[in-house]
């Protein structure tokens, strides 16, 4: 198959083969090509099959971005905070208790009618096409939605539009040049048929660095899962049904876990 035009801008010549990846010889970042042939829809069942409106994982999330915040310095108090790629909206909720106005963007409807029933003060507007926002953002916050993003420089020259002079990015997403990647191979949790780019650290900070964004802080993203959430996943990875995976979603007890992400904290110049 042709490779497309790399997400991270370097010449697609330079990109090799290796496996199942077309990996940039500048910066390590990656195609999956397993994933480039396979075909995800953002429907109703998007959010179903991955448990996003399960109240028990919703709680975890919210627990994990309170370690995120906390764990990066960033403040959330007085500022306008944009969430790209909310699911389930547990962590509107959380924003919407701390900072002055909260704008969730999402691709999915049925996301979004979700939310607005559980009556969560944030405006929540559909990414498609990309809206005009009526407030300059502050903050922006992907929660593993970067890697979703199937044109990330068209989007930041949106960002750039909608941003406050110093706004910032929190943001976590997995990272292609992690230890866990190289020893897990094809099962590293993040090599799904929905994660077709898998950006290096160094390819990372260069895209955002062009954008005009500087590294602020670096910290490692421990997430908050319960054992049963862990095999949920995994279940979700070998293609076993959601009934199956929403009886190991429980959350009695939770377990900091990484396999592989990077946190980033970056601010506008």
């Amino acid at each position: 198959m042709d490779i497309p035009p790399p997400l991270c801008q370097h010449p697609t010549d330079q990109f090799t083969r290796h496996g199942s990846r077309a990996v940039c010889g500048v910066c390590g970042s990656f195609w999956d090509l397993d994933s480039l042939r396979a075909r995800v829809t953002y429907d109703a069942s998007y959010p179903e099959h991955r448990g996003h409106f399960d109240p028990r994982i919703g709680a975890l999330k919210v627990r994990t971005l309170a370690h995120w915040v906390k764990t990066s310095g960033i403040e959330l108090t007085g500022k306008t905070v944009c969430e790209v790629g909310f699911g389930g909206g547990a962590t509107l909720g959380y924003l919407a208790d701390r900072a002055a106005h909260v704008i969730g963007l999402e691709i999915n409807e049925a996301a979004i009618a979700h939310v607005r029933a559980q009556g969560i003060r944030a405006e929540l507007l559909n990414v498609i096409p990309l809206p005009d926002l009526a407030r300059q953002v502050d903050l922006w916050l992907f929660e593993d939605s970067f890697e979703h993003i199937p044109d990330p420089a068209a989007f930041m020259a949106w960002m750039d539009v909608h941003s406050a002079p110093h706004a910032e990015i929190l943001m976590v997403l997995p990272r292609g040049d992690s230890l866990s990647r190289k020893l897990m191979g094809r099962f590293w949790p993040h090599k799904l048929p929905d994660h077709e780019f898998h950006w290096s650290l160094r390819g990372l900070l260069s895209f955002l660095d062009r954008r005009g964004y500087q590294l602020v802080r670096r910290f490692f993203p421990l997430k908050f899962a319960s054992p049963g959430m862990v095999a949920a996943h995994f279940l979700h990875k070998l293609g076993i049904g959601a009934e199956q995976q929403r009886k190991l979603t429980g959350a009695s007890f939770a377990i900091p876990i990484n396999f592989g992400e990077q946190g980033l904290r970056l601010r506008r110049r």
